[in-house]
């Protein structure tokens, strides 16, 4: 690649995945330095391209290190995690994933390609490994041909947990990492999951705002609960942090964000009028390669 035409990607690079792939950025950030260092390059633009390569690798870096609702996630390898924090919620997340890991039925064999590979607590610590890669949400903003396959997901493994008479409770950009590789997600916590229609004994702190407030004033998981904070989380990946939406009527169809935007209490038919909406504004699927 010349220097002018990465100096040119660089300086209209909206965020780091623009520029970087998750899996070798140092390596990449390292041959893109020597190519367009103000020492070695006369462009003009090569000093703010520099300055900017350098601010999209230190957010990278800081996603190596994730806050979540019981202390800190960090990416021990693109196959591996360390949770560490509040034991009871890590002993908790554990717990409930062995009971859905447990679970024998011909659709549940099916539904466990979304969860991790083992879990298990290592002292204080909880270990997670997938097969796959796994790549963190929490950051990112995607184009909307892979928010909407991540949003798809989410709401089907939401079907499940359902149809198995549970509630997540704690759907946010922390709790999912995404395989890009062949569009998979892998649900990585589960420190709020209970069963449905019991009381809700803990949410998540760090997104109150995203909870109906009939679930904060009930206190009692229902389906409302996962399918309000997957549309949330959807919004987040589109670019709006607060999950919100309304700012995105500016930028994206108007009708998907209506559609993400109100209120559903049913996970499975939630998932087919998303996919059905899906048919209509973008036809039919297509495997759109995520570099990441």
């Amino acid at each position: 690649m010349e220097a002018t035409s990465l100096i040119s990607r660089i300086l209209n690079a909206k965020n780091p995945q623009e520029i970087f792939s998750r899996l070798h950025y140092r390596k990449e950030y390292h041959s893109f330095v020597k190519l367009i260092h103000p020492d070695v390059c006369a462009d003009p633009g090569s000093n703010e391209a520099i300055t900017k390569l350098n601010l999209f690798k230190q957010q990278l870096e800081d996603q190596e290190k994730i806050e979540d609702d019981a202390g800190v996630i960090q990416v021990l390898n693109e196959r591996s995690l360390r949770f560490t924090g509040d034991k009871t919620f890590l002993e908790k997340s554990l717990i409930n994933y062995n009971r859905l890991n447990s679970l024998r039925d011909t659709t549940s064999q099916h539904f466990k390609k979304y969860l991790p590979s083992e879990m298990r607590m290592e002292g204080d610590a909880l270990l997670l490994k997938n097969a796959d890669r796994i790549v963190p949400l929490t950051h990112l903003q995607l184009s909307v041909e892979h928010v909407n396959w991540i949003t798809s997901r989410i709401l089907e493994f939401v079907s499940w947990l359902h149809q198995m008479g549970f509630s997540h409770n704690g759907i946010n950009p922390e709790s999912f990492y995404i395989l890009p590789e062949n569009h998979g997600i892998v649900c990585v916590s589960f420190y709020h999951m209970s069963a449905l229609n019991e009381s809700l004994a803990t949410v998540s702190g760090r997104y109150l705002s995203w909870y109906p407030p009939i679930v904060l004033d009930k206190k009692t998981a229902i389906p409302y609960t996962d399918i309000i904070t997957t549309k949330r989380t959807a919004l987040y990946l589109l670019g709006d942090k607060s999950g919100n939406g309304i700012r995105l009527k500016k930028t994206c169809n108007n009708e998907l964000i209506d559609f993400l935007t109100k209120p559903q209490h049913d996970a499975f038919t939630t998932y087919d009028e998303f996919r059905k909406l899906l048919l209509k504004l973008y036809g039919k699927p297509k495997f759109h390669t995520l570099n990441i």
